[in-house]
């Protein structure tokens, strides 16, 4: 993928002027405000996208006037229905860890229903980065600015998708950095805050907001549910905050924050006197080139527009992965480090609840009917047990376990019984296990006959090692 950090708004004019030679000429003083705040709302937050009806409004008014780039080309992922947008929140210079990525959304729509789904990806799970070992996702964005500054986007991207299985088709990332300095120049944002809370371990990296030198470094912030007007800081440690009580402490509960202020955000920069006020378009200009990092081009920003005017934001799928007690994830700490695993020994769980989070039922039914035996075939000690708890954690049916006949497998084999019957199955049960395949059945192989079996899995040494991480 390649990433894009440029000014495409000369582009845009160029091939608005072009097409609109034969009309009443049309002002660049109203040209640049009603372009840019497109692009700077679409490419800003896919939540806020499908919530405003004014960015459905500014867009009708520039088909009035001609403009209609890509109308007639393909989005990625728009044949497959289904298209995935990574959306990404970093603390940017001057913060701990600048490159860390506090929030992780995928966004998907399916452009065929005008579904959305929103899945939360916590920064703490620990996933295999590629060249590095096992980290936090949250890394691979640092990692991927560390070995190419400007495009940490693009490993972070590539992680997402390996991890849940999906590909990956655009990225947006916001550096939090510029949140202060940007709303500040709106005049503040107006906020509904749903819950109070109390932060009394709120990070100070340099001074407290006094002056004075926290030698603590940390500090208390507060909010009082209800509308509030807020400055730069003020928002900022609203989006910031992480161990505030009253509920607000969890990921899920701060990205809800962070979209209550882009939701401002927007409302502000789209309001009247923004519009017609140069030095605010200028300011959210230069937000957008110097915070903003996305592969979205000009002509799929606009395609992305037109397709959430069918979006029903009151039907959106908001998907958490977490370690509640129906959560697939547990927490534990190795050395020191606070991680979040999948409970199955595996991403194949998540997996699944991303593949079918248009149609969770349908995930449900193709595992259930699956029955499943497991053997071992090496002398790895309660090899088959760890596997097969996995599997079940996973919704499948494992009726028998045992050990083979041979225990010299090098590669985990799985032997389809079915005759073909379940390929959606079979493709699944070959990614988690990373296995080989076979229809053929040896004369040696020994199962339960009187089992209505599936699939028989023969445990290699290869799962051994997988199973170990």
């Amino acid at each position: 993928m390649t990433s894009h950090k440029v000014n495409f708004l000369s582009h845009l004019e160029k091939e608005f002027i072009k097409k609109s030679r034969h009309k009443k000429p049309f002002s660049k003083k109203y040209f640049y405000p009603i372009i840019f705040l497109i692009v700077f709302i679409s490419a800003f937050s896919f939540q806020i996208i499908i919530s405003g009806d004014s960015l459905g409004e500014n867009l009708e008014r520039m088909n009035l006037f001609g403009l209609s780039v890509g109308a007639d080309r393909a989005l990625k992922g728009e044949t497959s229905d289904r298209i995935n947008i990574l959306l990404l929140g970093m603390g940017g210079k001057g913060h701990d860890g600048p490159y860390l990525t506090d929030t992780m959304i995928l966004a998907s729509l399916k452009p065929s229903t005008g579904d959305v789904a929103l899945i939360s990806i916590p920064r703490d799970l620990a996933v295999p980065m590629p060249g590095y070992g096992w980290y936090k996702i949250n890394y691979a964005n640092h990692f991927g600015e560390m070995k190419n500054p400007g495009h940490g986007s693009e490993l972070a991207a590539e992680v997402v998708a390996k991890t849940l299985d999906v590909p990956v088709d655009y990225y947006v990332r916001v550096d939090f950095a510029g949140f202060e300095k940007l709303i500040d120049e709106l005049g503040g944002i107006k906020i509904y805050v749903n819950n109070e809370f109390t932060d009394n371990e709120f990070p100070v990296e340099t001074v407290s907001t006094n002056g004075v030198v926290d030698t603590n470094g940390y500090k208390t912030v507060s909010f009082k549910a209800g509308w509030q007007k807020m400055n730069g800081e003020t928002a900022l440690n609203y989006v910031r905050s992480r161990h505030g009580n009253n509920g607000e402490s969890s990921d899920f509960a701060r990205s809800k924050r962070q979209q209550n202020v882009l939701q401002a955000i927007k409302d502000q920069a789209t309001s009247f006197t923004t519009f017609f006020s140069y030095s605010k378009v200028n300011a959210l200009l230069d937000f957008y080139k110097n915070n903003v990092e996305t592969n979205l081009t000009a002509w799929e920003i606009f395609k992305f527009a037109k397709l959430a005017k069918k979006v029903d934001k009151e039907s959106i799928t908001n998907l958490v992965l977490d370690d509640g007690p129906n959560g697939q994830l547990y927490a534990t700490n190795i050395n020191g480090q606070f991680l979040l695993l999948p409970k199955d020994m595996s991403f194949f769980q998540l997996q699944q609840m991303v593949k079918y989070v248009f149609d969770p039922q349908q995930e449900t039914k193709i595992k259930e009917k699956i029955k499943l035996e497991v053997q071992n075939g090496t002398k790895i000690e309660g090899l088959a047990t760890k596997t097969s708890t996995g599997l079940k954690n996973g919704g499948y049916d494992v009726v028998r376990i045992g050990n083979c006949v041979k225990q010299d497998f090098e590669k985990t084999v799985i032997y389809d019984l079915t005759g073909g019957q379940q390929s959606d199955a079979l493709e699944n049960l070959k990614s988690k296990l990373n296995a080989n395949v076979s229809t053929e059945k040896p004369d040696w192989l020994s199962y339960d006959q009187n089992q209505k079996i599936d699939f028989l899995i023969i445990l290699g040494k290869d799962q051994g090692n997988y199973a170990t991480n």
